[in-house]
């Protein structure tokens, strides 16, 4: 009988594993659990069966912290509240990478006499696991009432953390795999959106969306600031329109301060974080805020945090995962408001040859000032608008044109003539020759009261017509409904719009006198800003003026009574459809296109042809109307550029990134290998170059992540690469 026991005893230990083994899998299948999470708990109730143990658990090491820890049995609070790395039992274990025995606690009390005197042991086991990196996690046992465990105990519990070691590491392998998939996923969703966003707001209010959407959470805001850390702008994701006001004085005054103060990013949880605890937020119950910061070239720009409505703690992947969206964030941000900046010095340009066109074709003071008082509040959406003229003998601005048709007002506006000496705005205006923005005008020195009080202005934008350094007149932009204040665009067109007004003022005012007849047109042609040209039927120059000379190159006397210049041989074919369309009455006007100077270089214009006739109506020849916009192709240029800029950089930071991962890990397995092999061993050498070079290459990875600007460097033949070291930024500059 004994020889019989002796010999079915391992088999029986064998099926015992196989059981406990299928039962766990056929648990972890049926419940679709693909979590360590859900798997922990499982095992840690498994292995307390398995040995029959009071109290059992079961932790994952993630480096030197405990990454996820799940404990079973009547022991369990005080295990969890007790038990770290840092205890003996944990670290004799990971020191001596074998598993841990006390038969009887009175025969050990030197190994368990750092444990808390609410844990009770009487016998315990502790097995480490392993997976190709080392000691992956720990198995534990213990008994205080159930008797000691055996040594037969302990090989079994060795033995099962052997079989389910890979179990685990597959788990947690699939687990940081879809962590990278979420995260790469995270961050192409927040390069589409910046993409593809239209305005600076609802590019901030789409990234809130998917910041929430990504992190699982319930809401979530965006505050961008300026350099004084002033809130300019704040969107948000969810949190009800009742309480946002309150809560975002919550967390403006309260937690941006711990934030800043902290440095790094910051959980605050409500059961023990007075800090979001607010009486009058009921509405709106927040368990937990997660807050970072939105950082870019060392400078904070905005803050990103995000909230639940249900207790929750934040994972350090959670975490790390914010700070990198905020990351991606603050860089869509300052591109954003880059290509903002640019697209808005763009807009305004075009406006402003609008209005060139619009008032090119008057002739007298009061037309061009009557058209510049209708469509300055339709450029700037203002209520109204007036303009005053300088007099000289009466040593005052003169009330000139107005928008308003209230026949009362018009008759007030006649009689306030604003004379030098006597009222500070006139004063101020000859002196500074400058805009000047009065965005609350009741309180103002410098607006008589009687002008206040008679058309209601509540802000008013001053803008003087110089030229040639002298004031010539100005116009003044009412805004009558409520204050406004007067963004950067709106004071810009109103400049742009002033100097066009001063010129043309200052070309009528040199016309005065002379007949409005043929020698009107003709002085307004020469001294006019575009290059003006005319050419008969056969294509011989009839007219060219001095902006023709400029744009050209071509003097008048090398121009005249021969056929144009300045048209390019591959687009010869441009004159016969600008005759056949202008002959049949449709206009030619803002045609885009190529003249050659000169010099032979060519120059982008913008062309209006317009038909030239006789006395009996009968077209002899045409005009053309040519305007040099290479400025305007220069910030079509630039701004491709900058596109392409932006998606160089990001892809840069991106894959230094993902190389930067697989690069840790063989600099320190080299290192490793160094120091524990021995010189004369004859891979040494090997492996010392390889751990050189692999410095040496992140070295390159951290300048390829350090990219902020596109340069390039001649490479083989006519190829070009990217110059590494120069569009990298230099941190000691």
């Amino acid at each position: 009988m004994k020889y019989r026991k002796s010999n079915t005893a391992p088999l029986e230990e064998g099926n015992k594993f196989a059981m406990w083994l299928q039962r766990l899998q056929n648990l972890c299948i049926s419940s679709n659990k693909k979590s360590l999470e859900d798997i922990l708990p499982v095992i840690a109730k498994g292995i307390g069966r398995f040995i029959n143990a009071e109290t059992s658990w079961v932790c994952v090491i993630e480096g030197e912290k405990l990454e996820f820890f799940s404990v079973s049995g009547a022991q369990a609070k005080a295990v969890a509240d007790n038990i770290s790395l840092k205890s003996g039992i944990c670290t004799r274990i990971l020191e001596n990478r074998r598993p841990l025995f006390v038969d009887n606690s009175k025969n050990n009390k030197r190994i368990i006499r750092d444990l808390p005197k609410n844990i009770k042991i009487n016998s315990f086991i502790g097995a480490p696991m392993f997976c190709k990196k080392g000691i992956l996690g720990m198995l534990f046992v213990i008994n205080k009432k159930k008797g000691l465990f055996t040594k037969e105990d302990a090989v079994s519990l060795s033995i099962f953390s052997t079989i389910i070691s890979p179990f685990i590491d597959n788990i947690r392998l699939n687990a940081r795999q879809s962590q990278t998939q979420k995260e790469l996923e995270a961050l192409q969703s927040i390069i589409d959106t910046t993409l593809t966003s239209q305005n600076l707001e609802s590019m901030l209010y789409t990234l809130i969306q998917k910041v929430v959407q990504v992190m699982g959470v319930n809401a979530g805001e965006i505050y961008l600031m300026d350099k004084d850390n002033k809130i300019t702008l704040r969107t948000s994701c969810n949190i009800p329109e009742e309480t946002l006001d309150q809560y975002y004085e919550k967390i403006n005054g309260e937690v941006m301060k711990e934030l800043f103060k902290k440095g790094e990013s910051l959980a605050l949880y409500a059961e023990d974080e007075p800090l979001i605890k607010s009486q009058y937020i009921n509405s709106y119950q927040v368990m937990s805020i997660l807050c970072t910061s939105l950082r870019n070239n060392n400078r904070v720009s905005g803050v990103l945090h995000i909230d639940t409505l249900f207790k929750y703690t934040f994972s350090p992947y959670e975490i790390k995962l914010l700070e990198i969206l905020a990351e991606r964030i603050a860089l869509a941000i300052e591109n954003k408001q880059l290509f903002d900046s640019l697209n808005e010095e763009i807009e305004i340009s075009s406006i402003l040859l609008q209005t060139a066109e619009l008032i090119s074709n008057h002739t007298t003071t009061d037309q061009l000032l009557k058209r510049i008082v209708n469509i300055i509040p339709w450029f700037i959406n203002s209520d109204w608008c007036c303009t005053y003229l300088w007099n000289e003998s009466k040593n005052a601005f003169i009330p000139a044109e107005i928008s308003m048709t209230a026949k009362p007002l018009s008759s007030i506006f006649k009689k306030m003539i604003l004379t030098s000496g006597i009222f500070h705005l006139t004063d101020k205006i000859l002196k500074t020759r400058n805009s000047i923005i009065i965005e609350d005008a009741a309180n103002s020195e410098l607006i008589p009261k009687d002008y206040i009080n008679a058309f209601n202005a509540k802000s008013v934008l001053i803008v003087p017509f110089v030229s040639r350094g002298y004031v010539m007149g100005f116009m003044n932009i009412i805004f009558a409904q409520a204050p406004h204040t007067f963004t950067t665009k709106e004071i810009a067109i109103a400049k742009g719009i002033a100097n066009q007004v001063a010129v043309f003022l200052e070309n009528m005012k040199l016309n005065e006198g002379i007949k409005e007849s043929e020698e009107r047109y003709r002085t307004l042609v020469e001294n006019a800003t575009d290059a003006i040209t005319s050419i008969d039927l056969d294509g011989i120059v009839i007219s060219w003026n001095k902006a023709a000379e400029e744009l050209y190159g071509y003097t008048k006397e090398e121009a005249m009574a021969k056929k144009i210049p300045v048209v390019p041989e591959d687009r010869a074919s441009e004159l016969p459809f600008f005759f056949e369309n202008v002959i049949k009455g449709k206009m030619i006007s803002n045609f885009e296109t190529k003249r050659r100077h000169k010099k032979g270089h060519l120059i982008d214009v913008s062309l209006t042809i317009s038909p030239v006739t006789n006395e009996n109506g009968e077209i002899i020849g045409f005009s053309g109307i040519a305007r040099d916009i290479s400025e305007k192709k220069h910030l079509e240029e630039k701004k491709i550029q900058l596109e392409k800029e932006s998606a160089m950089i990001e892809l840069a930071g991106a894959a230094a990134h993902e190389i930067n991962q697989p690069l840790t890990s063989i600099m320190a397995r080299a290192d490793l290998l160094i120091t524990e092999m021995p010189k004369e061993d004859p891979f040494f050498r090997s492996v010392k170059i390889i751990s050189e070079e692999s410095k040496r290459l992140a070295a390159i990875v951290r300048k390829i992540g350090q990219i902020t600007r596109y340069k390039t460097k001649p490479y083989v033949g006519e190829k070009t690469i990217i110059d590494i070291e120069g569009a990298a930024k230099d941190d000691h500059k």
